[in-house]
């Protein structure tokens, strides 16, 4: 216990080290949508989250309950006597919510390393186990999203609750674990839809059960429909709105249909494996790491158990990866935990392979091996906390903060709270509204259902999706640009964007640019033009 204690310790050390990265301002935008459906709830009150579209309720439900919890802390303390009070200082710093959540979704994270471990050791050995462990606690791409608020973590603590439930089936045959199998399956959905995928675990060890025993065959065959079932029963128990609300949940799911997306867009199957096996996957576990995952996997295929409950999942997803129309580093975190568990299987069997050396020899080249494994992962999760820390955009917000005059305007493309305090109007690019003032629009305590509305089809809210006929509301003293060089490297596929970016910079004068480093900067190039008016 003391080495999982320890492995578990640091893999929290490492997450919460960064966790507070760019706040008070938001360098993933993404997380004021899942702020904002949990202040939705609360502000109704209400269950409904207004948004559906991972359909991501269960995160939604956690950041309403610690959203409720600060709220108590601080009343109780005096710093909010009144609710109006708390939104008022939500609003301007939303670092009173997210960093919360934040820490939340790093304790999502640990629970996935310790699952991950309970799982390998039910189905090998504990020594496997400790290094599948060890080898997803320095995952940097693991570490990476373990501190945004998102639903993916969640979705994998769930899918491995799911997968342990299917291996007892698989076991013991029990109405018990059938029942706790539909209620991860349920609960994966409802945070994350590609999820629904731990099933396959699910049907496995139906299957090989029914080989192993016969004659149980066809009971299993019926437990199975009705674990199938009882699934969408605690979907639908867990998230009632897809149902009662089933116009919003069709309408952000048909959203989170895109063809193409800034940055993301994909290509053929092959190439959107290549994308993944030589971008996340080798930073994730490191080129030996990838290669001991291709290892272990083809050992799990002799072993009855793993082959039943890991390899449909592994499959799975990565099939499902490679024929979306989009590639994100951050799908891969299904992947992770199950990789990560193959190459720790993979190298318990070199351990095993290394007793016929001389014990000198054998500890020597354990340890040399099980090094590689580990520390190019644990320098790229270390250079990339970096990076996350100095991020061009804060750079941007300092050297504004050092140059900009009180009472001029500014026009915002990313979500900088932390300039709301400097004596300036801010105007923030939305989509076919125009460009808003940002201030007021936060005073008003802006909901997500205008987000929605102002957002519409668009993948992006940046001067470059604001209609043509509205740009004339986003005149401004200075520009601070996050978008224009992503629009001119893809301007091929958003030759309007980026051309609405050429004639807004050729307007002004370029006076800074913020570039990233690899391992030293991270965020995108930032561009601060100014403008005479």
């Amino acid at each position: 216990m003391f080495l999982l204690g320890s492995i578990l310790l640091l893999a929290a050390a490492v997450r919460l080290y960064s966790v507070a990265f760019g706040l008070p301002a938001l360098n993933d935008p993404d997380e004021l949508t899942f702020e904002l459906g949990a202040i939705k709830m609360l502000s109704g009150p209400t269950l409904n989250p207004g948004w559906f579209g991972h359909p991501a309720t269960t995160t939604m439900y956690v950041l309403a309950v610690l959203t409720i919890a600060i709220f108590g802390l601080g009343h109780l303390f005096g710093r909010f006597p009144t609710i109006e009070a708390f939104a008022d200082a939500l609003y301007a710093d939303p670092s009173w919510a997210l960093l919360p959540g934040r820490v939340a979704m790093v304790l999502f994270a640990v629970a996935t390393i310790y699952l991950a471990y309970r799982l390998t050791r039910e189905l090998f050995d504990r020594n496997t186990a400790l290094a599948a462990a060890a080898l997803l606690a320095i995952n940097p791409v693991h570490v990476t999203w373990s501190q945004i608020i998102r639903s993916d973590m969640m979705a994998c603590f769930f899918m491995l609750l799911g997968m342990l439930a299917a291996l007892r089936i698989l076991r013991h045959d029990r109405w018990r674990d059938y029942v706790l199998a539909a209620l991860w399956l349920g609960a994966a959905m409802a945070t994350k839809w590609p999820y629904a995928l731990t099933a396959l675990a699910v049907i496995a060890a139906v299957v090989a059960r029914g080989v192993a025993h016969p004659a149980e065959r066809l009971p299993g065959l019926i437990r199975l429909a009705l674990c199938g079932v009882l699934a969408l029963v605690f979907l639908f128990l867990i998230s009632p709105y897809l149902l009662l609300d089933h116009q919003t949940a069709l309408r952000n799911m048909h959203g989170e249909a895109q063809i193409h997306h800034l940055g993301a867009t994909g290509g053929t199957p092959w190439e959107n494996a290549w994308w993944y096996l030589t971008g996340p996957l080798a930073t994730g576990l490191g080129g030996l790491g990838l290669a001991f995952a291709g290892w272990g996997l083809a050992i799990m295929v002799r072993r009855r158990e793993a082959a039943a409950v890991v390899l449909p999942v592994v499959i799975g997803f990565a099939l499902v990866l490679c024929v979306q129309n989009l590639v994100w580093e951050r799908w891969v975190l299904s992947l992770m935990p199950l990789l990560a568990i193959a190459a720790g299987v993979a190298f318990r069997d070199l351990v095993g392979r290394t007793a016929r050396l001389p014990r000198p020899l054998a500890r020597g080249a354990i340890a040399v091996v099980g090094l590689a494994l580990l520390v190019p992962p644990a320098l790229r999760a270390q250079a990339d906390t970096r990076a996350r820390l100095d991020d061009t955009r804060q750079f941007a917000s300092r050297w504004a903060a050092a140059h900009v005059a009180p009472g001029s305007t500014v026009l915002l493309e990313h979500f900088a709270f932390d300039l709301l305090p400097r004596p300036w109007r801010f105007l923030f690019p939305f989509g076919s509204v125009g460009c808003i003032d940002a201030r007021a629009t936060l005073g008003g305590k802006i909901q997500l259902s205008t987000v929605q509305s102002g957002r519409g089809t668009r993948t992006n809210i940046d001067y470059g999706t604001v209609a043509a006929d509205k740009r004339e509301s986003c005149a401004a003293d200075y520009a601070i640009l996050t978008q224009a060089d992503r629009y001119a490297a893809e301007s091929r596929a958003f030759p309007v964007e980026a051309a609405a970016y050429r004639e807004l910079i050729a307007r002004g004068t370029l006076v800074a640019t913020f570039r990233p480093e690899p391992g030293k900067v991270g965020g995108p190039v930032v561009r601060i033009v100014k403008f005479s008016r």
